[in-house]
């Protein structure tokens, strides 16, 4: 991700923006991602301070400083600095009260500067420097580089190019994404992620192979802004994979709000592939908890879509088979999604049909005084719906689903 400081657009006259980016065969950009490179490569043991320095020059010689340091940015977000030592801080507080003590002894010598930093330096078998270097050894400037992970410069470029447009995304109030992909691997892959980053989306069916999503954005919510909108911003490479995909998105960057629009067209190149797995962490404990411990139902591989009405899809985070048979999804609301959960539960509770549908929502939610008047007045979500703290537990959810088994079966 580039900071706000380092993106770089145009905005029209129409409130339009237009991202700037660089030419991925541009020999003198190319020249400068392979300089600032080297410099991480034959960086390795020096500290981010040390880094900074050497690069400075490399980045005020190009002709713009502002694509430099946004280059550079990039490249640093592929290192890994050492941690400091745990103890780094305990160390200071000795090292500090030996310097007091010396001071109040009555010795001419500590008089002198070069006396005093040689005195407490000899206190730890230490050069006065040495110590000096490890005394703020936990400041991040003070890390040293460990590892870097070289890309190729065009594929960097491309990677700076997709930065550019992940940044105004990271400040969007809304956005709607259409697409058409045939491959059903890709819409699998697509649908994944999208629930994964549990993001707030509604999904509408527009042809047998077409979608429309519309996405609120991290600025229409009113807290967990900043992971939201980072999540909002990660999407972008996923929707790059699509064959024909179009975005429009609403931002607001610093003053200057228009609108952003995007599509297959202008050269994104995603540095996802189809065969990443992305899979939170919770979702795997959750996965294994049930497979372990629950026999008379099955989590289904490929959840499905689930058609609500007027082409309104669910995108389910789990699906659920039953040895009868059964299929029962379920849908995870957590604390940002509160507009989307009083839709759904109304519709649920309006339906003429029992959609097998489970909903567990975020306990936050259930602070909000008319969100929980509206639960607790609900019949069908006191019967399939449940709250939880961090994750679902198993045994709630198996309780939950157990209230569909007298539905007539309903395999997809």
């Amino acid at each position: 991700m580039l900071t706000k400081d380092l993106l770089r657009f145009n905005r029209n006259r129409q409130a339009r923006l237009f991202p700037r980016f660089l030419n991925p065969e541009d020999r003198v950009t190319l020249n400068l991602v392979e300089e600032l490179a080297g410099l991480l490569l034959a960086g390795i043991g020096q500290s981010r301070e040390d880094l900074a320095e050497l690069a400075q020059p490399i980045i005020n010689g190009y002709r713009s400083p502002l694509i430099a340091k946004g280059v550079n940015k990039l490249l640093l977000d592929r290192c890994l600095f050492r941690e400091p030592d745990a103890g780094v801080e305990r160390f200071r507080g000795e090292v500090f009260a030996t310097a007091t003590q010396l001071l109040t002894q009555d010795n001419p010598d500590m008089d002198s500067l070069t006396h005093f930093r040689a005195a407490v330096g000899h206190a730890f078998g230490k050069e006065a420097d040495s110590l000096a270097t490890e005394l703020h050894g936990d400041l991040p400037i003070r890390q040293p580089l460990e590892e870097f992970d070289p890309l190729p410069a065009v594929r960097l470029i491309h990677r700076y190019n997709l930065a550019q447009v992940q940044g105004l995304l990271f400040n969007a109030t809304r956005m709607t994404v259409t697409f058409t992909e045939a491959d059903v691997g890709r819409r699998r892959f697509f649908f994944r992620y999208l629930k994964f980053f549990r993001l707030l989306a509604r999904v509408y069916r527009e042809g047998q192979r077409s979608y429309r999503l519309e996405l609120d954005g991290p600025l229409s919510l009113f807290d967990q802004t900043r992971k939201y909108g980072l999540r909002m911003a990660n999407l972008l490479p996923v929707i790059c994979l699509l064959s024909q995909w179009s975005l429009k998105a609403n931002v607001k960057p610093e003053q200057r709000a228009g609108t952003l629009e995007m599509d297959h067209n202008d050269g994104l190149i995603s540095h996802y592939t189809l065969t990443t797995a992305y899979v939170p962490e919770e979702f795997q404990i959750f996965a294994k908890q049930f497979k372990d411990t629950v026999k008379e139902w099955k989590i289904q591989k490929n959840a499905p879509l689930l058609d609500l009405s007027k082409q309104e899809l669910v995108i389910p985070d789990f699906s659920f088979r039953h040895s009868s048979g059964q299929v029962v999804h379920l849908e995870l609301f957590h604390r940002w999604h509160k507009g989307a959960l009083i839709q759904r539960i109304k519709h649920l509770q309006s339906s003429r049909k029992r959609i097998p549908l489970l909903i567990g929502i975020d306990r936050h939610l259930t602070k909000d005084p008319p969100t929980l008047k509206l639960l607790e007045k609900s019949a069908w979500f006191q019967e399939h719906g449940f709250a939880f703290n961090a994750f679902p537990p198993v045994k709630r959810v198996v309780k939950a689903l157990a209230g569909f088994l007298d539905a007539p079966a309903n395999p997809t």
